[in-house]
């Protein structure tokens, strides 16, 4: 669109989104800032600003002004989005965007960077969906017919972006924007612990105790937790834990890495509660140091339990079980070129009725992925995307395969951004819907 012409469908477009303005932000809730205007802020705060212009459905008028989640206003247009989001301390333009960030390839985009055509256009890069591909999303907010939208799907290889030449953007990076500080490991697991057929779920709480959530076969589980071995803090430092039967008992029982990055295994009685500790790998003390997520499952169909986990050099290891509660040598899933350096969560589960075990997992992209087993061992690199590639499961800090409604195809469950336990049912061809809530009340999962 020229020049001339986007200026004459401002001017026709002004007074009506003035108009509107007054009343369009009546019911919009009142989001927490953690930055200040001007000063330093995360990825993951830029693009829950530039979600809330989307959710109100703001206008493009580069005459009008709408507030952001505190009240503080900016332009309705291209520069004045990119503004709010990065919470500058006014509205600048696209020609002085390029004032507060620092020019960067386009290969270096991450979350709440922008692609900048100076003279024109500006857009809020949101997530790479495939970078080896060049699929991203993004947020922008572009002309009088186009209300603020997102997260849209592009490709950095196309001709054209926005209506305009790829050619002519150039790619920045706010300099006030951090990184958002790396996920806590995940200390929850499901597994049946009553043996009453109905997958419960455990974690360790914000006292470091391991408390116990029966499930009750219909996608929700009931608290208060039941502790599972003491209330005096026994868990404290523990960074991951996986659940199953690792010695044959017929019983589910915890292991996880310890304080000392030892992997120990707590049998469990059948009856919710936990007794002992065994170092599933005698004589090799901490070696479990910076694994960053671990998951229990067969996946060498010998009926025996093992771990995988992602290791320091974020490669997928498998250590298979001998089924009396000690673990083998570690063996690649897929490669040793660092494939999951980024993952934030896993879980094991057969999402696809072949009967073998794959990884699931929430990736760099904070897209849930399924990586399907070849029942030796292995996983495929050929991921399913288990619910769209829009960056749904951001802030997710944990997931748990499992079939908590009974119908015979596993699902996820994962702690939410909010501190929910949600169940996102499964539909046996790898891929999960939905979204409900597991234990009535908000934010009950802080500090799992």
């Amino acid at each position: 669109m020229s020049r001339s012409s986007r200026r004459s469908l401002r001017t026709a477009a002004a007074l009506v989104a003035t108009a509107a303005a007054a009343s369009l932000f009546t019911a919009a809730p009142q989001a927490q800032a953690t930055s200040s205007m001007g000063g330093q802020i995360t990825r993951s705060e830029v693009l829950a600003r530039a979600q809330y212009w989307v959710d109100n459905h703001v206008p493009y008028n580069q005459g009008g002004y709408a507030p952001d989640p505190q009240g503080s206003t900016y332009r309705e247009d291209c520069s004045g989005y990119v503004s709010m989001a990065w919470h500058l301390n006014s509205s600048l333009v696209t020609s002085t965007l390029p004032s507060v960030s620092t020019h960067e390839n386009f290969s270096d985009l991450k979350s709440g960077d922008i692609l900048d055509y100076t003279a024109e256009h500006t857009f809020l890069f949101a997530n790479w969906t495939n970078q080896s591909n060049g699929d991203f999303t993004y947020y922008a907010e572009s002309n009088p017919n186009d209300p603020t939208h997102g997260p849209n799907s592009a490709n950095i290889n196309s001709s054209s972006l926005e209506g305009w030449p790829t050619s002519y953007y150039g790619a920045y990076r706010y300099n006030n924007i951090v990184d958002d500080a790396a996920p806590r490991p995940a200390r929850v697991a499901a597994g049946d612990f009553n043996g009453d057929g109905k997958l419960d779920v455990v974690g360790v709480d914000a006292n470091s105790n391991m408390q116990y959530y029966p499930g009750n076969g219909a996608g929700s589980v009931s608290g208060p937790g039941t502790p599972m071995l003491g209330t005096t803090g026994l868990w404290a430092n523990f960074k991951a834990v996986a659940a199953g039967d690792f010695t044959g008992t017929g019983h589910t029982g915890v292991a996880g890495i310890d304080a000392n990055n030892n992997m120990m295994f707590y049998t469990g009685d059948g009856a919710g509660h936990l007794s002992g500790g065994i170092n599933m790998m005698p004589g090799t003390n901490g070696l479990w140091a910076n694994f960053k997520a671990i998951t229990a499952g067969d996946f060498t169909g010998t009926g025996k339990l093992g771990i995988a986990g992602i290791d320091a050099n974020n490669n997928m290891m498998f250590y298979p079980g001998d089924g009396a509660g000690h673990l083998g040598t570690g063996i690649p899933m897929l490669g040793t070129s660092g494939l999951w350096a980024g993952f934030k969560a896993i879980t094991a589960g057969d999402f696809t009725g072949t009967g073998k075990l794959g990884i699931a997992g929430i990736d760099a992209n904070n897209n849930l992925k399924f990586y399907p087993g070849d029942g030796a061992g292995h996983v495929s690199s050929a991921a399913i995307a288990m619910l769209g590639t829009n960056g749904l499961w951001a802030n997710f800090h944990a997931v748990m395969a499992g079939d908590f409604t009974g119908t015979g195809k596993l699902g996820i469950a994962g702690i939410d951004a909010n501190n929910n336990l949600k169940f996102y049912p499964g539909d046996g061809a790898g891929h999960v819907s939905g979204g409900t809530q597991m234990l009535p009340g908000n934010g009950l999962w802080a500090g799992f």
